[in-house]
C-alpha cells in the first residue's frame, strides 16, 4: 500500500511517491545510469564520444540499441549501422539519448518482480510511438514524436514497478478503458501518470523539450493544427497513445469500433483521411513486430491480450479482426510473420569478421557522408574496441614537447588513463626499456599476452601498470601513411588475441587503419 495520508496536497503526495521511488534498491543505480546519459549537451563533437562511450560500457545495451536503430527504416535504407557512433550520427544526440533511456529501464527492470508487466507497459509505450512516429510519417520530426509518444507512457511503467499493488487495482478497475484508468490512478496513486514521470524526469535531467512534449495535452483535439510546433508533437503523440489503447481494446471487444472513433478525431491534425489513418497503423504494426524482436520482447510478451493481439489476423487472412489489421503484405509481412514464434536469437558474440566488415561499412558511409576526421576516428576506435573483444582502446599520436598523448579513448576506465597518458618519443626503441611508444613506432602490429608478466612489466610506465588487472592482454596498431608516422592504437583487456585473426579479418583490420590515418592526416594541428 501506499501510504499517503488523505488529505494532503498534490504536492506532498508526489513528494511521498518520489521517496517511496528512491528507496527502491535498484533506483540509485539506474537513476545515475541515465543521468550521465541525459546530462550530456546535444551540440558537442566531444559528447558524442562520451554518449558512445557510456553506452558502450554496457554490452547487452549496446547490442539492444543497435538492433533497435537498425529497425529504423531510414537507417536500414541505408545498410544499416554497426557502431554506436555511428547510429549517433545518423539520428542526432538527443534521439540515441532518448532510445538509450527507454533501454537501460528494460535492462534494470528485465528481472523485477513486475517483469511480465513491465513488459507490456513497455510495449505498449512502443506500440503508441509507432503509431504516432507513423502518422507523421517520413521527416525531420519522426523521431521527436517517436520519443513523446515513448515517454508519454513513462508513468504507467513507474506506477507498475513501484507501486503493483496500485497497478493490480487499476488494472482491475479500468478494463482496459482509457478514461476509467485515468480515473483510477488519480483515485488510488493520488497523481496523475504524467506528474509522477515529469518528477522522475526533471530528477533525471531529461532535456527540457522531451519534459513537455512527454506530458500529454489536456482538452478536446485542435481544430487546427496548433501553431506552437512542440504542442503539436505532444497531440501526434497522444494520438499514438490513443490510437494504441483503442487498437488494443478492440482485442477485448471482439470489434474496430474504438479504433474507427479515435482515427475520425486524429485525421485531421495530421492531414490524412480516416483510411489512411488506418493504413499508417498497419504500416507501424510491422515496424512493431520488428522492434520487439530486435530488443527481445517478441517471445516474451505472455498476457493474453498481447498473444492474441500479436497473432491476429495471421492464421487466415480473410477474417475480421479488431481495428485496422489485415493481412501482412509488403515490407511489413516479413516482420508481421514474427507473431508465429520467435526468430533464433542473435548471437550475443558476433564474428570478428562481420563486426570489422560492418564498422568499415559505417566508416566508409561517414567518409562519404562528409563527417569529420574526429567522428569518423571514433567510428574506428568503436569497431576495433567491438572486434577485438578488447576493453579499452585509445588513439595515441604525438604531442608537444616530443611527447605521445591520448587523443581519444573508449571503455570502463579509459578517461582516468588517458588523464596520465603521455609517453617520451625522444629515440626510444625496443631495447631502451620504454615498450609503449617502441611498439607504437614498428610497421608491424604488437600482442602481449600478460603485461604482467615480469619482463614486460618492468619496460611499461608505473601509471599504466595500475590500471591494468591480471591477465591483461594488449595490443599496438602502428599508424602511418607512407612514410609519415601518425600514432598509434592500444587496446588492452582479458583474453583480446590478435594472433587468432585471419586473412581476412587481418585485411579489414588494414583498412580501417588506413581510414584512421586518413581521418588523422585531415586534423588541424
Amino acid at each position: 500500500m501506499v501510504a499517503i495520508p488523505a488529505g494532503h496536497g498534490a504536492g506532498e503526495r508526489l513528494a511521498a511517491l518520489l521517496a517511496r521511488i528512491g528507496a527502491d534498491a535498484d533506483f540509485p543505480a539506474l537513476s545515475a545510469q541515465v543521468r550521465r546519459v541525459q546530462l550530456l549537451a546535444d551540440s558537442e563533437l566531444e559528447n558524442l564520444h562520451h554518449l558512445a562511450d557510456e553506452i558502450l560500457q554496457d554490452v547487452g545495451l549496446t547490442q539492444k540499441l543497435l538492433r533497435w536503430v537498425n529497425a529504423a527504416p531510414h537507417v536500414a535504407h541505408r545498410g544499416g549501422v554497426a557502431t554506436v557512433s555511428r547510429a549517433i550520427s545518423l539520428l542526432g544526440l538527443s534521439t540515441v539519448k532518448g532510445i538509450a533511456a527507454s533501454l537501460m529501464l528494460l535492462e534494470h527492470w528485465d528481472n523485477a518482480a513486475q517483469a511480465d508487466r513491465l513488459r507490456e507497459a513497455f510495449a505498449h509505450a512502443l506500440l503508441a510511438a509507432h503509431l504516432a512516429a507513423e502518422l507523421h510519417g517520413q521527416g525531420a520530426e519522426r523521431e521527436r514524436i517517436f520519443l513523446a509518444a515513448l515517454f508519454q507512457g513513462f508513468g504507467r511503467m513507474l506506477m507498475v514497478r513501484f507501486f503493483p499493488e496500485v497497478a493490480e487495482r487499476v488494472q482491475a478497475e479500468a478494463q482496459g478503458d482509457p478514461a476509467r484508468e485515468q480515473a483510477a490512478v488519480l483515485r488510488h496513486l493520488g497523481v496523475r501518470y504524467d506528474e509522477l514521470a515529469l518528477a522522475v524526469a526533471r530528477q533525471w535531467g531529461f532535456p527540457q523539450e522531451l519534459q513537455r512534449t512527454m506530458e500529454r495535452p489536456g482538452g478536446p483535439v485542435p481544430a487546427r493544427t496548433p501553431p506552437d510546433r512542440l504542442e503539436w508533437v505532444r497531440w501526434v503523440a497522444a494520438a499514438g497513445t490513443d490510437l494504441a489503447d483503442a487498437w488494443l481494446q478492440g482485442v477485448v471487444s471482439g470489434h474496430g469500433e474504438a479504433f474507427e472513433r479515435c482515427a475520425r478525431r486524429y485525421a485531421h491534425l495530421v492531414e490524412k483521411t480516416p483510411e489512411e489513418v488506418a493504413e499508417a497503423a498497419r504500416e507501424a504494426r510491422g515496424r512493431f513486430a520488428m522492434l520487439l524482436e530486435a530488443v527481445g520482447l517478441r517471445g516474451r510478451l505472455n498476457g493474453p491480450l498481447w498473444r492474441a493481439w500479436l497473432t491476429e489476423g495471421q492464421d487466415d487472412p480473410r477474417r475480421p479482426v479488431p481495428g485496422p489489421a489485415r493481412a501482412p503484405d509488403g515490407a511489413s509481412a516479413e516482420a508481421a510473420s514474427a507473431a508465429h514464434g520467435p526468430r533464433e536469437a542473435v548471437a550475443d558474440e558476433e564474428p570478428a569478421a562481420l563486426l570489422l566488415a560492418q564498422g568499415l561499412y559505417d566508416a566508409t558511409a561517414a567518409l562519404l557522408d562528409d563527417l569529420s576526421g574526429p567522428e569518423r576516428l571514433e567510428l574506428v576506435l568503436e569497431t576495433l574496441l567491438r572486434a577485438l573483444r578488447a576493453q579499452r582502446v585509445w588513439l595515441v599520436t604525438p604531442g608537444a614537447g616530443a611527447q605521445a598523448v591520448a587523443r581519444l579513448w573508449l571503455g570502463p576506465g579509459a578517461a582516468a588513463v588517458a588523464s596520465q597518458y603521455r609517453v617520451a618519443l625522444n629515440g626510444q626503441t625496443l631495447e631502451s626499456g620504454e615498450l609503449l611508444p617502441a611498439l607504437g613506432r614498428l610497421r608491424r602490429d604488437s600482442w602481449l599476452e600478460d603485461v604482467g608478466a615480469a619482463k614486460i612489466q618492468a619496460r611499461l610506465p608505473a601509471w599504466y601498470q595500475a590500471a591494468c588487472a591480471a591477465r591483461t592482454s594488449m595490443i599496438m596498431l602502428p599508424l602511418w601513411r607512407g612514410e609519415q608516422w601518425l600514432g598509434w592504437l592500444h587496446l588492452d583487456g582479458p583474453g583480446i588475441v590478435l594472433p587468432a585473426l585471419g586473412g581476412v579479418e587481418r585485411h579489414l583490420l588494414r583498412a580501417l587503419r588506413n581510414l584512421a590515418a586518413a581521418a588523422l592526416a585531415e586534423r588541424p594541428a
